[in-house]
């Protein structure tokens, strides 16, 4: 009887241990991945509008973040994609206009302009390591985010990764008043778009 026992408990144990391994054989490995640093120095980041007067632009050249990519994956596999831009670092070469823009985007609340990325839409190779893509994330402008579309061409080597585009926006659907000089005689246009260029190494 006590051998039948022991012979019962070690069958037991067994299947115990056989089924700890096939669950832990069956758990989802993350796939390596790759990160890249924006380099801000050749980068290039432009807001550009209108206004009663001429049409303006603002360039930025400090802007931080990063891209990570799935290593192992055949085809473009972006798992993250961060940009973070100081506010203050806009510059359209003249002061009052840079302050009216400070102002208005609240700078002394929210003094970064923040994207986050979520998910590929549309993707389609357009050549050699090139393609167009349609990336999904939000875009956060004095401290209002929104989920947006953006259309861009990436090109991928194996020591960087190039994103450009172009995204029209409105100002007020980020809660920002479009700014006015010489008491209300020039008016900024709602309408503005980001110019970009960013280069991750």
């Amino acid at each position: 009887m006590r051998n039948c026992v022991i012979i019962l408990v070690l069958m037991l144990s067994s299947s115990l241990i056989y089924a700890q391994s096939d669950l832990k054989s069956s758990d989802p490995v993350a796939s390596p991945s790759q990160a890249y640093s924006l380099n801000s120095a050749n980068s290039k980041f432009i807001i550009k509008g209108t206004s009663s007067l001429h049409d303006w632009e603002m360039v930025s050249d400090d802007c931080t973040g990063s891209i990570r990519m799935d290593a192992t994956s055949e085809t473009l596999a972006i798992s993250d994609i961060k940009v973070k831009l100081q506010v203050k670092s806009l510059k359209s070469g003249k002061k009052i206009m840079d302050n009216k823009t400070y102002d208005a985007l609240k700078e002394d609340k929210f003094p970064t302009i923040t994207y986050q990325y979520e998910k590929i839409g549309a993707l389609k190779e357009t050549g050699p390591n090139t393609y167009s893509v349609t990336l999904n994330g939000t875009l956060t402008i004095a401290g209002k985010s929104k989920k947006v579309p953006i259309d861009v061409l990436i090109n991928q080597t194996n020591k960087s990764i190039t994103i450009k585009g172009e995204k029209p926006l409105k100002m007020t659907d980020f809660g920002v008043e479009p700014p006015t000089a010489l008491l209300g005689t020039i008016k900024t246009g709602d309408d503005i778009t980001i110019d970009f260029n960013l280069n991750y190494n």
